[in-house]
């Protein structure tokens, strides 16, 4: 089929369309499947104690989200060659029922399919007073 003159193509990448997956699943022992072995992910979150840490290796990172509800919404993806830059808003219900909301902004580097690296910036939302 083809398309009108000015017709734009929405066709999202296979590095995208990883991220979104990743970023979306509700099913934690699917990430997993995502990962490269040697993942390495590094976290600054404006008021959380273990900001900066690095997590590294597949079992690691995936035991590093906990047994958190987590819920979010992916506002943006962007991507430049094997990496693509994600911008959201996480919503997050601890086990004792404290609630938090983060804006992030995470960089995910690709090789072979599968996530290498990842490096999250986010900021916790104020609720207001």
């Amino acid at each position: 089929m083809l398309k009108s003159p000015g017709a734009v193509l929405n066709v999202m990448s296979s590095n995208k369309k990883l991220v979104e997956r990743y970023l979306t699943t509700t099913d934690k022992s699917r990430l997993g499947e995502l990962l490269a072995d040697d993942v390495e992910w590094v976290e600054w979150v404006d008021g959380v104690s273990a900001s900066g840490v690095i997590t590294r290796g597949k079992e690691a990172h995936i035991k590093n989200f906990g047994d958190d509800e987590l819920r979010g919404e992916l506002h943006r993806l962007t991507e430049e060659g094997n990496v693509v830059v994600a911008e959201g808003t996480a919503h997050v219900t601890k086990k004792d029922g404290a609630k938090l909301s983060v804006r992030y902004v995470d960089i995910f580097e690709v090789e072979r399919g599968k996530i290498k690296r990842k490096s999250s910036f986010g900021a916790l939302i104020k609720e207001p007073a």
